[in-house]
């Protein structure tokens, strides 16, 4: 059997997350096919002509033969994939997708259900896809230390810029490790708070030397939640999660993750964290259970192959 992943190399790991999945999950050939430049000649070719080099893209996929391709978002030249009913989609970037963006594909999966009103009639929706983690990146790192204070990893969003000033109205000024480094007017304000950013591999060497994770979502995300709290239940480390609607399908709050909707809520359940090691040591030990037992992307890849033979 042939797989195809087809995927543009994010930062964050996701594609690689997947075809390490993929690997390790179908018998036969997994073959990743780049949506974006890798290499200085493509660079150059794909800055001389974007559009003729997304279409060179696409004909290469039609001209391979494979028995299954997951794609992981969508472009406009996908309308001229050739259709089959093992291509699938999935969606994780606030789609609006029109009915000729899906003709191609069998299957579309969307890690955020809250976009389903983006979908046009008829589209062949399979059901809500989250994200997961990687159980040989995302593992507890030994650090002998003590640990200290809140963390939080994340790139910059008018959203999250809101929450940080009201955060620190309460007395919380978590250690942001991301793009606001230098770039940012919070920056500028709060220097010391802010760390440049980190590479996906190396955020566990981060968190291992915290009390605890902060995870304020980005305002795309209207339902679930995003990547980073799966890779932090398996980093280990105790979570304090903005609430999103349909977060507890994958984590229980109060044992597994304290969540928050404000930030005199969230002042107060890192206070009350900080303040309880047992409770901190719970949390972040039931979260690694169940992300290890639920939220595996092997789990992902073969729930989104299950219409394809993989044995």
């Amino acid at each position: 059997m042939k797989v195809l992943l087809v995927a543009k190399p994010w930062k964050g790991g996701l594609a690689d997350y997947v075809l390490s999945a993929l690997k390790a999950t179908v018998t036969g050939t997994v073959d990743f096919i780049s949506t974006y430049p890798r290499s200085l000649a493509e660079r150059y070719d794909y800055l001389r002509d974007k559009q003729g080099w997304r279409q060179q893209l696409v004909e290469r996929i039609n001209a391979t033969d494979y028995d299954a391709a997951i794609f992981i978002n969508h472009m406009s030249v996908f309308r001229a994939l050739h259709k089959s009913a093992n291509n699938v989609l999935w969606l994780v970037d606030g789609p609006n997708m029109e009915e000729d963006d899906l003709r191609p594909f069998g299957r579309v999966f969307l890690s955020d259900p809250g976009y389903t009103g983006n979908l046009p009639a008829g589209a062949p929706y399979a059901g809500e896809m989250p994200f997961a983690h990687d159980p040989s990146v995302h593992r507890p790192l030994a650090f002998a230390g003590q640990k200290r204070g809140l963390c939080f990893i994340a790139n910059r969003d008018a959203k999250r810029d809101v929450w940080l000033g009201a955060l620190r109205t309460f007395g919380v000024v978590p250690t942001v490790y991301g793009n606001y480094f230098m770039r940012h007017p919070l920056f500028w304000k709060h220097p010391l708070a802010f760390r440049p950013p980190v590479a996906a591999r190396a955020m566990g060497a981060v968190y291992a030397h915290c009390q605890a994770a902060l995870n304020i979502h980005a305002q795309v995300v209207r339902e679930g939640t995003n990547m980073r709290t799966f890779e932090c239940a398996g980093y280990g480390i105790p979570q304090l999660v903005e609430h999103r609607p349909g977060l507890e399908r994958f984590f229980e709050p109060e044992r597994e993750i304290l969540v928050f909707s404000s930030a005199e809520e969230c002042a107060a359940q890192y206070e009350r964290l900080a303040g309880d090691p047992q409770l901190a040591h719970s949390l972040a030990e039931n979260a690694r259970r169940r992300v290890l037992a639920e939220h595996d992307y092997k789990q992902r890849v073969s729930a989104m192959l299950k219409e394809t033979p993989i044995g």
